[in-house]
């Protein structure tokens, strides 16, 4: 499964961040959302970590799924296009900074997915 996950930070008048997914399968891509984001970001990096908080419950379900019909999911694949978010999800705290603390514990719940090898 391949999964695309974005973040537009900032973009609603109250400053909120929007959420978009997509997951491919096949040549198609049958699922999809788009949500404003329920909290403020900070910076770019917290959006989209928000963004795959928000999408991570459709995508382990949507694997979760398909393995109890009978499927094998070998690869389990969120993109993105924010480098620190990816670094962040990947390394948690390891990979945090001054200019990242900010960014809340209950984010790196997509660490751990990622550690348990629920995604890639």
């Amino acid at each position: 499964l391949k999964w695309w996950v974005d973040a537009s930070h900032a973009v609603h008048k109250d400053c909120k961040s929007h959420t978009s997914m997509g997951m491919t399968l096949g040549k198609g891509m049958p699922l999809t959302m788009s949500k404003k984001q329920k909290i403020n970001g900070k910076s770019s990096t917290e959006s989209e970590l928000i963004a795959v908080d928000d999408a991570l419950p459709q995508i382990l379900w949507t694997r979760y799924f398909l393995e109890c019909q009978g499927y094998e999911v070998k690869h389990n694949i969120i993109y993105q296009d924010n480098k620190s978010a990816i670094l962040l999800e990947m390394n948690g705290k390891g990979s945090s900074s001054r200019r990242t603390k900010h960014i809340k514990v209950r984010y790196f719940f997509v660490k751990d997915k990622v550690d348990n090898k629920e995604v890639e």
